[in-house]
């Protein structure tokens, strides 16, 4: 069978005064169910990943946003935010 030739995606850099980051962070896990000893043992920490526009960061929490909207005067609207406490961020990397 003949392969398919893929098209080239290219990468449109917005004009946006943000760094594109991606976060790896722990998050508490929760369960309202009943379990053994041996079960609640093995219960481990969940390890999100979150990939966006670094919003701010200080010495208590780091903000990220997915999506935004560029308003008709310039200004930014934005969708799809995470605050996340600094304590939990276990590493950030900026994106290119």
């Amino acid at each position: 069978m003949p392969r398919k030739k893929r098209k080239a995606v290219t990468s449109i850099t917005p004009d946006i005064p943000y760094s594109r980051v991606r976060v790896e962070w722990i998050d508490c896990v929760s369960d309202g169910g009943w379990a053994t000893d041996k079960e609640f043992d093995r219960m481990k920490f969940a390890r999100p990943v979150n990939e966006g526009w670094l919003y701010s960061k200080d010495k208590n929490s780091i903000k990220l946003f997915a999506s935004y909207d560029r308003e008709d005067d310039g200004s930014f609207s934005f969708g799809d935010r995470t605050m996340i406490p600094r304590q939990w961020v276990k590493k950030l990397t900026k994106l290119s």
